[in-house]
């Protein structure tokens, strides 16, 4: 995958779920599952965010 580096995905990923901890949120299973995806370069951040919005709607 071209973009980001894995350092970068992963900073971002950190970021965002300690955003969600200050409110008391916490990933499911499933958003770790797409997290890891994201992380390794396996799907795009727009996947990632497409696929969380189809399966929480």
């Amino acid at each position: 995958m071209k973009g980001k580096s894995r350092l970068e995905r992963q900073q971002q990923i950190q970021f965002a779920i300690g955003m969600a901890a200050l409110d008391g949120g916490k990933p499911t299973i499933f958003t770790q599952n797409l997290l890891k995806k994201y992380e390794n370069g396996d799907i795009s951040s727009s996947q990632l965010k497409q696929t969380i919005l189809q399966q929480f709607r």
